[in-house]
Parts: structure tokens; C-alpha cells; sequence
């Protein structure tokens, strides 16, 4: 069969060239069509020639299942033998049955295509791994860096306000060389606070705390003792959080549930069974409501304020003088006074949730876990009646002399029986409940101590 070389266009704008085998010149161009290839040039050829001014660079023969799901039969020039079969995967979209070196005896040439391109299909998936695992490790690291710099950048916007509040507070009793030399610092985070240089960023508000540590910053340091003791304390304990944060890792544990919980049950309209259960376990840690934006941010802010109470705890045992400890005390009233405001707050926020799901009929995470414990516990009860009715049957019926198991004596079992009244209760009084009771929280005071006396009165009786 003649062979044509050809020059061609591919889908994605590429230049390619090679031969292919062919009745006539019209049938090689049709099926170069066929491929979506646009020729630009093609004509017979008896064998390959090397490119004018260069060395020659090796062909290949090939056989492959082009998109059209035809069988291709060609030769293509490249370096080496796997440089080919990934121009046939990459440029052509092939699948590659076999690539063999042109130049080998037909003997041989018969041998290699029986071995087909297995090794070269290996070795490109190895390939291919491990350029995902770079890929995907170059992304974490981006992911971690991001976190990083917005954790920094929250940092950054908390200590520039708290300066901020200081200037308009004391702005008529500093000093005006103080208030320039504050107004330079803080105006060179402003510039540099989108920096990617994080280390730098967050020594220029560390140079910037020091500076309202060491300073003398009012007019008349002697009348100003409480002024200048309160601020020192605010430098001292936004100085611990900044240098505190340098080893945090972006996302809390707390986070990265509520990211598990969105991705894989919020959002996901057919969850898993495995993922339904593990919702169970997660609901003890974060709770069993989907919590709204509101209610994320508040318990956000209550961490932050749990981890400044721990700040000014470590700074009133470092307190150098009275004053300074005294200074403490107050800013430890006042963090916990804003703490108790955030509870109720939360606890308030959390309430007008559930009663909005209840009006509407939406059903809760704990009610949920009810109705899955309601439901096994009844599927344990029916299984536990149809064996324990077989093995009544099976025990009193005269079978003559075949020897009844011991697995029919299931009504002996004094573990059973206990265990089983107590699961005959709890499926009793959850179901009166959620069937009866759901909305009463006066219900479950009544139910919960009946269940519990009931099961108590079973043991010391039964």
C-alpha cells in the first residue's frame, strides 16, 4: 500500500506531521478529514527522509483506533519511541495498539507488535501520577498559604482598629511626635498588608505594638498611670495573638467538620449511610443543627474571646507592678461580660433556629437521630418477637429424637431479658414522643423520668 506524508492542522491549532498508508492520495486525505485534522500538504512517499539541515530523526510504524473508532496504520517521527506514542495519545487522541521502530527486520517488527504498547501505556500512567501528586501538593500548599494570610490579614485588621479607637481616644494627650510615629506604622501595614511576604507583614505590627509598649506616649505621664497601663495590656495581648497565630494552621477542627458537614451532607441531596453515621458522631462535637452564618460567626467570636481571656490570664502572672495587674483584672471583667452577652446571644439565635424549623416542619439533626433509633430498635424488636415465637415453637413441639439446639433456648437468656425490656421501653417512649409530643419540651421531662423509673423498677423486680 503507498504511504503519503503529510502536514496538517490539528483541532487545537498544532502543527502536525507524519505518513499514513493509503489506497490513493483522496482516500489519505479523506480519513486525515475524518480524524478532524485540516492538510495543509500531502504527497507520496517511499520512504522517510530527514529534515533539510538537520540529522534524521527516527520513525516509528503504529497501528491505533482513531476517534472514529477506525484502525490507523501510519508511521510518526519523534526521538525516541515513548516521545511517539505520547504525540499519538496527546495530539491525535489515539488508542495506541502498538509503536515499533521502523528501522527493525520484519521478523522482529512481527514480535514487538504482538507485545503491543503495554509498557508504554505504564510508563505514562506512572508519568502521570506523579505529575498529579506534584500538582496536588503544589495546590495544598497554596491552600495552606491563603489560610495562613488570611488568618494574618483578620490579625492585621483587629490590631490596626484597636490602634485606631487608641488615636481617637488619646489623640489630644499623646505627644505629637508619638501620634506621627504611629500614624508612619500605620500606614505602612496599610501598604503592605496584601503582601504575600506574611513574615514581613506581621513583624511591621509586632514593630508597631512594641513601640506603644516601650514609648512614652502622653504629654503628662504622671496623671496618665490607667491610660498608659490599659494600653501596654492591649499591645501586650494583641502582640501574643499575632505571634500565637504565626503557628496556627488555617481551618480549626471545628471548621473542618462544618466543611465535611456542607460538602457531604447540606449539600449532597443523596448522602451516604456511612456519611449519615458519621454525621451522628460529628453532631456530638459541633452539634446536631445545621448552624446558620449567624450562629457560625457568633461561636467565633466567643473563641476569640475565650482565647484573650487566656492572654490576659498569662499577662496578670507577668504583671510587672500593681497597676499593670489591676489594669488586667478590668480587661478580664470586661472580656468575660462580653463572653456571657455572646452565650445568651448564641443560645437566643439558637432558639429562634430550631422554633423557625419547627414552624416550618423542618426536621432537626436530634430529631432525626430519634427517628433513626426509633426506627432500629423497632426492626430489633420485630427480629427479636420472630425468633423468640421459632424458638417457643420449635422448643414444645416433639420432634422425636432429634436433638433440639441450644440457639432455640434464646428465652432462658436473663441478659435477654432485661436487655430486651429496657429496648421495648426506649422505642415506647421515643415513639410517644416524636408521634404525640413532638413540639411539648414539657412532654420530654414527663417521658424521660417515666422511661428511667420504669427500666429501674424492671431490674429490681423482674
Amino acid at each position: 500500500m503507498p504511504k503519503y506524508r503529510y502536514i496538517v492542522i490539528n483541532q487545537d491549532n498544532r502543527q502536525l506531521q507524519g505518513t499514513i498508508g493509503a489506497p490513493d492520495v483522496n482516500s489519505a486525505r479523506q480519513e486525515l478529514n475524518e480524524l478532524g485534522f485540516s492538510v495543509i500538504a500531502i504527497e507520496e512517499t517511499a520512504e522517510e527522509t530527514a529534515p533539510q539541515g538537520g540529522e534524521v530523526v527516527p520513525t516509528f510504524e503504529f497501528a491505533a483506533i482513531d476517534k472514529n473508532q477506525k484502525r490507523v496504520v501510519g508511521t510518526i517521527q519523534s526521538p525516541d519511541r515513548y516521545g511517539a506514542y505520547k504525540r499519538l495519545i496527546y495530539e491525535y487522541e489515539f488508542q495506541v495498539e502498538y509503536v515499533i521502530d521502523n528501522g527493525l527486520p520484519e521478523a522482529q517488527k512481527d514480535a514487538e507488535r504482538k507485545k503491543g504498547a503495554f509498557d508504554l501505556q505504564t510508563k505514562l500512567e506512572e508519568e502521570t501520577m506523579l505529575t498529579r501528586k506534584k500538582e496536588t501538593n503544589e495546590e495544598k500548599d497554596l491552600k495552606e498559604f491563603e489560610q495562613q494570610q488570611d488568618v494574618l490579614k483578620a490579625q492585621i485588621e483587629f490590631v490596626l482598629s484597636k490602634v485606631k479607637n487608641m488615636l481617637d481616644l488619646y489623640e489630644k494627650d499623646m505627644k505629637p511626635e508619638t501620634k506621627q510615629k504611629l500614624r508612619q506604622y500605620v500606614e505602612k501595614i496599610l501598604r503592605i498588608r496584601s503582601s504575600t511576604n506574611l513574615d514581613y507583614v506581621r513583624k511591621s505590627a509586632e514593630e508597631l505594638l512594641e513601640f506603644l509598649q516601650k514609648e512614652e506616649l502622653f504629654l503628662y505621664e504622671d496623671t496618665k498611670t490607667k491610660e498608659r497601663t490599659k494600653m501596654v495590656v492591649e499591645a501586650k495581648s494583641m502582640m501574643m495573638q499575632l505571634r500565637r497565630g504565626k503557628t496556627k494552621k488555617g481551618l480549626s477542627i471545628t471548621d473542618e467538620l462544618r466543611k465535611w458537614r456542607m460538602d457531604n451532607i447540606v449539600n449532597n441531596p443523596a448522602p451516604s449511610g456511612l456519611n449519615k453515621f458519621l454525621d451522628i458522631f460529628v453532631s456530638f462535637l459541633i452539634g446536631a443543627n445545621r448552624e446558620t452564618p449567624e450562629i457560625i460567626g457568633i461561636k467565633k467570636d466567643i473563641a476569640v474571646i475565650n482565647d484573650q481571656i487566656w492572654q490576659y490570664i498569662s499577662l496578670y502572672f507577668q504583671s510587672p507592678n500593681p497597676e499593670f495587674k489591676h489594669e488586667t483584672k478590668e480587661g478580664l471583667k470586661r472580656l468575660w461580660a462580653e463572653k456571657k452577652r455572646l452565650k445568651k446571644l448564641l443560645h437566643d439565635t439558637e432558639r429562634k433556629v430550631v422554633d423557625t424549623q419547627r414552624a416550618s416542619g423542618v426536621i432537626t439533626g436530634l430529631e432525626k437521630l430519634t427517628h433513626e433509633i426509633v426506627s432500629f430498635t423497632g426492626w430489633l424488636l420485630t427480629f427479636y418477637l420472630i425468633y423468640y415465637f421459632i424458638s417457643i415453637y420449635a422448643v414444645s413441639k416433639d420432634l422425636g429424637t432429634v436433638e433440639i439446639p441450644g440457639m432455640f433456648y434464646i428465652f432462658r437468656s436473663g441478659f435477654l431479658k432485661y436487655f430486651l425490656t429496657t429496648l421495648f421501653l426506649l422505642h415506647g417512649a421515643m415513639s410517644v414522643k416524636i408521634n404525640f409530643f413532638r413540639k411539648s419540651e414539657a412532654a420530654t421531662l414527663i417521658i424521660a423520668p417515666t422511661f428511667l423509673l420504669s427500666s429501674l423498677l424492671i431490674y429490681l423486680n423482674f
